[in-house]
């Protein structure tokens, strides 16, 4: 009688070593979850801090601060799977427990202990990087991107083929109407697929104007573009027109166009200017003061606010106040955004050309 009593006992720990085995297979199971739920939130915090760390740069700039980047170099995630396993056996008479216990149990948990590097991002090579004019090889891609063709004209370049884009104006001076209606046609005319910017074959130019089939529909707005900027001798009858586009301060030829990107430096200091500071701090000479903006200056509003803003797209602490790009300003979000892709770049650039750089290394344990 003893030996049939002890029956369900032994199936209750045979159960229970097949319940460890499983345990632990399971942990082959976990490491691709960890990674699906691991990698998105590593990468939103990157985001999220890479944006707070350039608008303080941005709040920092119209205070007349200096200012330092922290790179993120690297992000090594250890995780550490344990499996638990647990079981109740019951002694002396079956009444005395039957339906109380729990034969067996067990799970796995896990604990993740990252550990994150950062670069500072400084040296020579990171500032020649952000004052140098944004390089050909960036610009023409964002330009060719079709989404808001003319705010990206407006905001990456100050002159086009000697029509002037300043950053600032004189206090009486206006914008120039001609770089105002040039990037008005140039988005016309992308948007229609009737001119892109493409690379040159075969010739010492690395990119050109590609103006093709817009007769008889956009005929009209060919012949101004290319009047506004000074090409003589063309005229807009259908046939394709190519004309080099080079970074220099006059145009080499007279069926080139010559450009003049900004610097990454100029597009901070351009949306410092904009930058909602208080009155008083004004007033007591803390802040740097700017002459009127340009047609860039048009696009970006930073904002400020005494308590966090729920739905800003970017916001930073400084000096007691929370300072914002409001989630439903989309001239401004998209000028952040050039910014801070334009910004990554840079750095990215200057920390891989950079012969050493200090690393610091941060380990996070939960």
């Amino acid at each position: 009688m003893r030996n049939r009593r002890n029956i369900p006992r032994c199936l209750s720990v045979a159960a229970f070593c097949s319940l460890a085995l499983s345990g632990l297979q399971s942990c082959a199971f976990l490491g691709p979850r960890t990674l699906s739920q691991g990698r998105p939130a590593y990468n939103d915090a990157i985001v999220a801090t890479n944006s707070e760390q350039e608008l303080a740069m941005i709040v920092r700039m119209r205070y007349g601060l200096a200012t330092s980047q922290l790179a993120v170099s690297s992000i090594t995630a250890n995780v550490r799977f344990k499996a638990v396993l647990g079981a109740q056996v019951g002694f002396g008479p079956d009444e005395n427990y039957e339906g109380n216990l729990i034969p067996f149990s067990g799970g796995v948990t896990y604990d993740e202990n990252p550990t994150i590097s950062y670069v500072p991002v400084q040296g020579e090579e990171h500032i020649r990087r952000l004052m140098s004019p944004i390089p050909l090889a960036l610009l023409v891609p964002l330009l060719n991107s079709g989404a808001e063709t003319a705010q990206i004209l407006t905001l990456l370049v100050s002159r086009l083929n000697g029509i002037p884009n300043p950053n600032f104006l004189a206090a009486e001076a206006s914008p120039d109407d001609r770089f105002a209606r040039l990037a008005a046609l140039l988005d016309e005319l992308s948007l229609a697929d009737k001119l892109e910017i493409v690379e040159s074959v075969g010739t010492k130019e690395l990119y050109q104007f590609w103006i093709h089939d817009y007769a008889p529909a956009y005929r009209t707005q060919v012949q101004q573009f290319v009047n506004l900027l000074g090409i003589r001798g063309v005229v807009a009858e259908g046939e394709d027109i190519s004309l080099a586009l080079v970074a220099a301060v006059r145009p080499p030829t007279d069926r080139s166009v010559a450009i003049q990107p900004r610097s990454v430096i100029d597009l901070g200091i351009i949306a410092s200017a904009t930058v909602d500071v208080p009155e008083e701090d004004r007033s007591e000479g803390l802040t740097l003061e700017h002459p009127k903006l340009g047609l860039a200056g048009e696009y970006i509003k930073i904002r400020r606010a005494k308590e966090r803003p729920k739905r800003a797209a970017a916001a930073t602490r400084f000096r007691g106040w929370w300072y914002y790009i409001a989630g439903d300003d989309r001239k401004s979000k998209m000028y952040f955004r050039t910014f801070g892709a334009l910004m990554s770049a840079q750095i990215a650039a200057a920390v891989k050309g950079a012969s050493t750089a200090p690393v610091l290394t941060v380990p996070v344990s939960r």
